[in-house]
C-alpha cells in the first residue's frame, strides 16, 4: 500500500486541529470549535496561497457560523462554547507535521496572527465581503472549493 504525499494531498484536520490545540496548551490557554474550525480554514487558506498546496485534504463547508470541516464538526459538534481540553485521535498512518517545516511554519504565523481572536471574531473575520465563505454561503452547494480559497488568500498575500 503507498501513503499518500502530504505535500501533495494534504493532512487529516485532526492533524492540524491538534497543532493548534497544543500552541494554545503551551500557552497554558484553550480553544473552543469555532476557534479550531477558523484557525485550520485560515492556516488552510495561507498554506494555499503561499506553498501553493492544500494543508488539509478534508472538505469545507460554508454554514451559517462560517467554514467548518465536517469531520472536526463530527467529533465537536455538541460542545457549544465549551473548552476543548484533550487532543483528537488521529489515524493510524497520518503523516506527521513535524516532517514538514513549511507547513509548521504557516500554522505558527497563523497563530501569531489570529491565535488570540475568539471564535466570534475568527467568524468575522472568515466573513468579510469576498472571503470564501461569503462567495459559497447559501448556494446550492456548502462546499468551499480549494481554488476559491487560494484565489481569496493570494490576493490577500499580495495586498499585503
Amino acid at each position: 500500500m503507498k501513503i499518500a504525499d502530504p505535500l501533495r494531498t494534504g493532512y487529516a484536520a485532526e492533524v492540524v486541529a491538534n497543532a493548534f490545540l497544543e500552541l494554545a496548551r503551551a500557552e497554558g490557554r484553550t480553544l473552543t470549535q469555532m476557534q479550531v474550525h477558523k484557525l485550520v480554514f485560515i492556516a488552510h487558506g495561507w498554506t494555499l496561497a503561499l506553498l501553493g498546496r492544500p494543508l488539509i485534504y478534508n472538505t469545507v463547508h460554508a454554514w451559517q457560523h462560517g467554514p467548518i470541516v465536517r469531520r472536526l464538526w463530527d467529533h465537536w459538534g455538541g460542545r457549544g462554547r465549551a473548552p476543548i481540553a484533550e487532543p483528537l485521535a488521529v489515524s493510524a498512518g497520518e503523516p506527521d507535521l513535524n516532517d514538514d517545516p513549511a507547513a509548521l511554519e504557516v500554522i505558527r504565523s497563523v497563530w501569531a496572527t489570529y491565535g488570540q481572536m475568539s471564535g466570534e471574531e475568527l467568524s468575522r473575520l472568515t466573513h468579510l465581503e469576498g472571503s470564501p465563505w461569503r462567495q459559497v454561503f447559501g448556494h446550492a452547494t456548502d462546499l468551499i472549493p480549494n481554488e476559491v480559497t487560494r484565489e481569496y488568500y493570494t490576493a490577500l498575500a499580495r495586498s499585503a
